[in-house]
């Protein structure tokens, strides 16, 4: 925690030198004495009364991003109060990122002709304290999310536009603070949204709760590739299924914790082969009236028909008693021996549905290493920056290896259509963003045009209501909308 605090200073001060060469002759016209203008957040706040604003704009100061954002608008004062506002001046300005001030300061002849120029009050104020406190509340609280995929199916549905809180599991404070507001790791291709030179040190405030086993949880992908830094790595929405310290194993896709098998939960999916004869499967029913995406066409041979399609228990009883050309329906799990090169570790040749024993590392355990379980931790010596000479000389002389953190082991409800910890391994605690809340609006769209909105249909059986499923808040909506929208009328008159 120390050390995070220390870093923000360190940013603090830089960002007031900063501030301090780039407008020091702007407070001399403004008659400031110059004793003053040195003094860290104090010269903010002499800008703050000269131009009228709430003194509690001094609290966007304790957050980098914040802090550059409350910057920008005292320069733009400045410039605005001792030079034209042109739209010159507006894109010079944007362009140099807010450098423009340093050429204003530095080598231009500026003059306050008359007091009146300095801005009094401004009617677009409340929009953009709007925009800072969805900002803060986007960063700190909850963020909103789209579900993209269907490894989470018939939990979470792809379209599914839920809300995260991020203080469930204690809020992480960013590891990369400089960044677009609203945006996650790229702009538009590669073009990524943040500074990946100013990186904090983790740091995360106490939790409400900790994740429990069984637990829906948003989390940064630790295999990302493309961004090094914890907090800007892409976004995934998984079950956890494995705490610290727990045992996992799958025998015949069951899934066994501390040899324990799993509690049976109504929206678990899975791969299931079906078997029609003389007539197909009417898969444009099962899509539409049965809102079914996942289904395989495998082939046919001499008027038998055969299918995969990824459903729960409840869905496969449905689909055997509609249809009367249905021979057979029954799980699909890969045998025993059948080895998945895409499942990790792939040495102990495991797959999807016969998977383990896995023990799942716990921060401050003592893990002996050998070459027999090297294949399993590799990882785990990577995200805490293990020395690989260490390693090995752990391993040579039979010593243990002491684990730095927690990790977690999740997986999809999809079972058989979910790229999860069977494929990549572990979570590490410090890649745990937050618990999804609520679903506040659901849209089935065509999945292979979303953007065409012409195809679009709103789930409302799944809007304004918790993750859960257990509680509808949709009407009380409603009712809430229609009552603004009444008083804005009369108001209107």
């Amino acid at each position: 925690m120390l050390q995070y605090f220390i870093f923000s200073g360190i940013f603090l001060f830089l960002e007031h030198i900063i501030h301090v060469l780039g407008t020091w002759k702007f407070y001399k016209k403004l008659g400031v004495e110059y004793w003053k203008i040195f003094i860290p957040i104090y010269n903010i706040f002499i800008l703050l009364k000269i131009y009228k604003r709430s003194i509690w704009w001094i609290f966007l100061l304790l957050i980098p991003l914040t802090s550059i954002i409350l910057i920008f608008i005292l320069w733009m004062d400045l410039i605005y109060t001792f030079l034209k506002k042109t739209k010159k001046n507006i894109i010079l300005f944007f362009l140099s990122a807010g450098l423009y001030i340093y050429y204003i300061n530095y080598f231009k002849k500026i003059q306050l002709s008359r007091i009146d120029n300095i801005k009094k009050k401004e009617n677009n104020r409340g929009i953009l304290l709007a925009v800072i406190f969805s900002f803060i509340t986007h960063t700190y609280i909850i963020q909103p999310f789209v579900i993209p995929t269907s490894s989470m199916e018939r939990t979470l549905l792809v379209g599914d536009f839920i809300l995260v809180s991020k203080i469930h599991y204690g809020l992480r404070m960013p590891i990369s603070p400089i960044s677009i507001p609203f945006t996650h790791n790229n702009i538009i291709g590669n073009i990524k949204s943040y500074i990946s030179i100013f990186q904090w040190p983790y740091f995360r405030l106490p939790s409400i709760q900790s994740v429990q086993r069984n637990d829906i949880v948003v989390f940064n992908f630790p295999k990302d590739s493309n961004h090094k830094i914890i907090d800007r790595k892409d976004h995934y929405v998984k079950r956890c299924v494995g705490l610290p310290g727990d045992l996992i194993s799958i025998r015949k896709g069951i899934l066994f914790v501390n040899h324990k098998k799993e509690k049976y939960f109504l929206e678990k999916q899975q791969a299931y082969f079906i078997k029609t004869v003389n007539i197909p499967l009417n898969i444009e029913y099962i899509k539409n009236k049965m809102d079914i995406e996942d289904i395989e066409y495998i082939g046919e041979k001499n008027d038998e028909y055969f299918y995969q399609i990824m459903l729960n228990k409840k869905k496969a009883t449905q689909i055997k008693n509609l249809f009367e050309n249905i021979v057979f329906i029954k799980e699909y799990i890969l045998p025993i021996d059948f080895k998945e090169d895409c499942i990790t570790p792939n040495y102990y040749g495991w797959n999807r549905d016969f998977f383990g024993p896995l023990h799942i590392p716990k921060k401050g355990e003592f893990i002996r290493l050998s070459l027999k379980n090297i294949h399993i931790y590799n990882d785990i010596f990577t995200y805490e920056k293990a020395k690989k000479s260490d390693i090995d000389s752990n391993i040579d002389s039979k010593k243990y290896y002491k684990v730095k953190n927690n990790y977690y082991f999740m997986m999809g409800d999809n079972r058989h259509n979910s790229s999860d910890s069977r494929h990549w391994g572990f979570v590490p605690e410090d890649h745990i963003v937050g618990k999804p809340i609520f679903i506040w609006m659901s849209i089935d769209w065509n999945r292979k045009s979303p953007l065409n909105i012409f195809f679009w249909k709103f789930r409302w059986d799944r809007i304004m209501r918790t993750v859960n499923g257990k509680y509808s808040y949709l009407s009380l909506f409603s009712l809430l909308s229609f009552i603004y929208l009444t008083s804005f009328l009369f108001k209107s008159e």
